[in-house]
């Protein structure tokens, strides 16, 4: 399943990456290109230099060296020069000592730019440049050590790391509580899902951002929709059964008139058997299943309601309940849940000699136990009972009715239903989990 979060958060980070390598490209650029045109600057005002102190004396060219910087005369200070003439004569400065700058001839007012490396594996920029002089050619060649030019440039690059490590993280902290902020309406409406899940409310309430509040409105819309067709449908069911009921009472007492005991009695248990058919489908059809919770189910407040009817109707019987968990609601529909509980309690109570046992365990979903200390169902026709596709209420007079509608629920929560011996009674023992 893909992160919302996750998602944004990778596209921030792409998005400041991008800008990072876009900034440092540029930077380095503007860096590089502002040192070489101030180192190149300043050789070219050296090379004027050198060219102003040439003089020729006596057809003799010479260099007066007393306006010269004093670098020149340093031995490998990093700065230095070569003068070749057009009549063989060669000047270089002292701190070249034992190496040789290589000298190009340009055409007058032409000039070279370059990277050499002198001997001792020193880089210097070299600008090579052509003059003439008194009628003479001459060519000047002034290098710089470009080691603090590539200083610069490493100090720019761990000044730029530094400052966009901090930038990124001051930027991951506002994105972070960004995200969290513009996702925090989405984290209300999973509490109201789970609320609505409960019964604990009816719809989505909370304002979302305008491009969420489309969902939101339609969730609302089907849940409404859920909620009327079930209660439409329970409305109809109870309307059709109440109708169903008048004429089979009728023909029940008409049936009682036939002076033919035979046929009245097999004209009754068909009566019988057409109500029974009712009533099972009836209450199949009244399962509402989970999601959308219209009316969620209080364990103690309902099962202390449905085990005092259950003991008016079996006055003999001693039910003993134990309830697990908090006695909030849960998310089961309360008509399911009476239903599920009642038929297996009233079936408990049919065939129990006195004593029934009644647990259930809220405290994670749903885990209904019920035993009884009655005779039991024999464990093949349990099997039988619980197989695919068997009739229930064919199989096992009785308990059948009950039974199917009990599996019925169980199987629209998906849940299990499971029937056993009672180590407790000795009886049937009938677990529920949903």
């Amino acid at each position: 399943m893909k992160s919302l979060h996750r998602q944004l958060w990778r596209s921030a980070a792409a998005v400041m990456a991008m800008l990072a390598a876009g900034l440092w490209l540029i930077g380095h650029l503007i860096l590089n290109h502002t040192l070489t045109n101030l180192l190149e600057s300043r050789l070219q005002h050296d090379a004027e230099t050198l060219l102003a102190a040439i003089d020729w004396q006596n057809g003799t060219p010479v260099l007066d060296h007393a306006g010269l910087a004093g670098v020149y005369a340093q031995v490998r200070s990093g700065h230095y020069y070569a003068i070749e003439i057009d009549d063989g004569r060669y000047f270089r400065s002292r701190s070249l000592w034992d190496r040789q700058l290589p000298v190009r001839h340009p055409q007058p007012g032409d000039e070279i730019l370059e990277e050499s490396s002198l001997e001792g594996d020193e880089v210097v920029l070299v600008r090579h440049a052509g003059y003439r002089k008194q009628g003479h050619r001459l060519w000047i060649s002034v290098a710089e050590d470009i080691a603090p030019l590539k200083a610069a440039g490493k100090r720019f690059n761990l000044a730029f790391l530094v400052i966009t490590l901090a930038g990124f993280s001051l930027l991951a902290l506002l994105q972070g509580w960004r995200i969290r902020s513009v996702l925090q309406p989405l984290d209300a409406v999973r509490g109201e899902l789970d609320r609505i899940a409960i019964g604990g409310q009816d719809a989505i309430r909370t304002e979302t951002p305008v491009e969420i509040a489309p969902l939101i409105t339609a969730f609302n819309r089907l849940l409404r929709q859920h909620q009327e067709r079930i209660r439409r449908s329970r409305n109809a069911l109870g309307n059709l059964a109440h109708a169903l009921k008048t004429p089979l009472s009728v023909l029940r007492q008409d049936i009682e008139t036939i002076d033919d005991k035979a046929l009245a009695e097999s004209l009754g248990n068909k009566v019988r058997r057409i109500r029974q058919l009712i009533e099972r489908e009836l209450r199949r059809a009244r399962i509402a299943g989970p999601g959308g919770v219209a009316a969620p189910f209080a364990p103690r407040q309902d099962l202390r309601e449905l085990v005092g009817l259950m003991e008016r109707i079996h006055p003999d019987k001693q039910i003993k309940v134990d309830i697990r968990g908090t006695g909030n609601r849960i998310s089961v529909d309360r008509e399911d849940a009476l239903e599920l509980v009642g038929n297996l309690l009233d079936n408990a109570c049919k065939w129990a000699e006195r004593e029934i046992h009644l647990a259930l365990d809220a405290r994670q979903g749903f885990y209904l136990c019920i035993e009884d200390d009655g005779p039991g169902i024999p464990s093949e026709l349990r099997a039988r009972l619980l197989g695919r596709g068997q009739r229930l209420d064919e199989e096992a007079p009785g308990h059948g009715l009950g039974l199917a509608i009990v599996q019925d629920i169980v199987l629209s929560y998906a849940g299990k239903l499971s029937l056993g011996e009672s180590a407790a009674l000795g009886g049937l023992k009938v677990e529920v989990s949903l």
